[in-house]
């Protein structure tokens, strides 16, 4: 394992769901599950089903801004609605959901290469 990568990421996905926070997009998510915590209801399930939805709006947003725009624009990381600022933008709501559950994010992607690495090529003969 990297150490270096993982304290680097583990940082910056604090600060990914820091911003989160204080731009108020776990108020009404806390609200709920305080309230559904109260009552002994697990609401975790739920949230993460939302989280994943919208984590998956992302990458349709990338496949838009890879249909709309030419592709020498899709690296500017400076504007707005290109093929990269889509693609952090998945980046960052799964680091967001990923503090909040508490996951070992940069962890798992090590795992997940270290793996791959030993699949072989597209992993046994799949079709791409």
């Amino acid at each position: 394992m990297n150490s270096e990568f993982v304290e680097q990421f583990n940082f910056v996905q604090a600060d990914a769901f820091r911003v989160n926070l204080t731009n108020g997009w776990w108020s009404e998510r806390t609200t709920i599950l305080e309230i559904c915590e109260a009552n002994g209801i697990d609401y975790r399930p739920h949230l993460a089903i939302e989280l994943v939805g919208l984590i998956h709006t992302e990458p349709s947003e990338a496949i838009e801004a890879a249909r709309k725009h030419p592709a020498e624009s899709w690296g500017d990381y400076t504007k707005k609605d290109t093929l990269v600022r889509e693609l952090a933008g998945t980046v960052v709501r799964i680091m967001d959901m990923a503090e909040y559950f508490g996951l070992p994010l940069a962890q798992a992607i090590e795992a997940e290469i270290e793996h791959n690495r030993t699949r072989g090529f597209r992993h046994g003969g799949k079709a791409a």
